[in-house]
């Protein structure tokens, strides 16, 4: 048994290799966003689903591909072609789909080569859709929640993989009767970007990347206000939340330990307890494993269920492992599938400044040697309490009665001389960062003034694209 568990370790670590072909010497980084946005009615509620539908009627006439839910048969994206990334990357569609929640709508761009490429990009995605949603009375949020909506079943996205979520969740807040805890991922919104590494960075980064998330989370906290009112004590509720739909599934989120080498990444990943898996476009559960590691190995039949409750057999396959990659909900994550480094922690920007969490994470990536220093001045217990202050106060957080604003100003630092050698001058889309730091103020304190100065309909047209 375990000469069989040596090999399947082997040959996913090996598969896992393989897939980050990126080189610096040939070209610059591939960088792609994951921007997810609410859309809200004029008096800041959720939007109806039947907008969203009507969104995806309004694609389809303006050029883009449609693709259905194999099972709903709802519209769940619309894709068309990026004529800049057609020829440089493997991955080229610009794609609109919804989230878990259908009322938050997510960008996900084809990679650039620099950040204004992306920015042109996104840009005219963001003024086809105002167009549209103008003609519903519906605004695009530049916040990461919700501001009214309330989270359950019903405005989940009809697709089978995500009414399975309420499977491996627990009612803690929410009723049974509304669906499950999981819910509360119906109304969160984040911006997340992925970027080309090389396979020698790949461990390093992760590790720093995840320890350092507490200052990024700091700088970029943007969902204070949900539910009508103001979560006291909670600055990035779309961060705080996602430890209450798994309870059961800590160790896939937030900040994972470190990893010594390659291999060290993938067993952690198998000692996880099986989530599901897909076969010809149906989610199955896993029933009879306690471990990815006994999936894999297969030394008893597996068996798994449907969510209609068929039972199946389930013989797995060694490309299952790029299944369990997107189940690790870590703050920074390794993605084989683009060969990127994901970064997943920042909440929804304020609108004209979508791109400065990516372009702190691309500077940090291009300055890693001194990135990787700065982290190892303190501990990495030191790092994952910090993340959870600054969940609670953003930039207000203090260290032995001394503002983290000091170690702020220098990762914002380190992150300006890595975009300053790309020599693209990417470094410009950082001063909405330095400004924050500079007022102390993160998007979440700047969004409960204006909340508690001018009401909910006010902040819907302040954070609207």
């Amino acid at each position: 048994m375990k000469e069989k568990r040596t090999k399947i370790k082997d040959e996913l670590t090996t598969q896992f290799k393989k897939a980050f072909k990126y080189d610096s010497k040939i070209k610059p980084r591939g960088i792609g966003i994951e921007c997810e946005i609410p859309i809200v009615t004029s008096d800041g509620n959720i939007a109806p689903f039947m907008v969203i539908k009507r969104m995806f009627n309004y694609l389809d006439k303006e050029g883009f591909e449609l693709v259905r839910d194999k099972q709903s048969r709802e519209i769940e994206s619309a894709r068309r072609i990026n004529a800049d990334s057609i020829e440089k990357f493997d991955s080229f569609f610009d794609t609109i789909t919804t989230d878990v929640g259908y009322s938050i709508i997510e960008l996900i761009l084809a990679p650039q080569k620099n950040l204004f490429i992306l920015q042109d990009h996104l840009s005219k995605l963001l003024n086809l859709l105002k167009k549209f949603f103008k003609t519903q009375d519906c605004f695009m949020l530049g916040y990461g929640i919700q501001p009214l909506g309330e989270p359950s079943e019903k405005i989940m996205m009809p697709k089978e993989r995500y009414f399975f979520y309420n499977k491996f969740s627990s009612n803690e807040f929410i009723s049974q009767k509304s669906g499950s805890d999981a819910c509360l991922l119906t109304i969160t919104a984040s911006n997340q970007c992925h970027i080309e590494i090389e396979l020698e960075k790949s461990i390093p980064a992760v590790n720093t990347l995840n320890a350092l998330s507490s200052l990024q989370i700091a700088l970029c906290a943007n969902s204070p206000i949900w539910l009508g009112k103001v979560e006291k004590g909670i600055k990035a509720n779309r961060e705080n939340l996602w430890k209450y739909c798994f309870p059961d599934r800590n160790e896939q989120i937030g900040i994972p330990p470190r990893f010594n080498e390659e291999s060290d990444y993938i067993q952690y990943l198998l000692d996880f307890n099986p989530f599901l898996i897909e076969r010809e476009g149906r989610f199955y559960k896993i029933l009879n494993k306690s471990t990815y590691q006994e999936y894999f190995e297969n030394i008893e039949s597996c068996f798994a269920e449907a969510f209609n409750g068929e039972v199946i057999e389930l013989i797995p396959k060694i490309e299952d492992i790029n299944q369990l990659f997107s189940y690790s909900w870590f703050n920074t994550r390794l993605v084989p599938k683009h060969g990127t480094i994901e970064s997943r922690m920042c909440c929804q920007q304020p609108p004209h400044e979508t791109l400065c969490s990516t372009a702190l994470t691309l500077g940090l990536i291009e300055n890693l040697k001194k990135t990787q220093d700065f982290e190892s001045q303190y501990s990495f217990e030191f790092w994952k309490e910090l993340r959870l202050n600054a969940i609670k106060d953003s930039l207000n957080v203090f260290i032995d009665n001394l503002s983290i604003t000091s170690l702020i100003k220098e990762l914002l630092d380190i992150a300006k001389e890595g975009l300053i050698r790309r020599g693209k001058g990417e470094e410009h889309f950082l001063e909405p960062l330095y400004t924050r730091l500079e007022e102390k103020k993160s998007p979440a304190d700047a969004a409960i003034e204006f909340f508690k100065d001018k009401g909910i309909k006010n902040l819907v047209k302040e954070l609207s694209f």
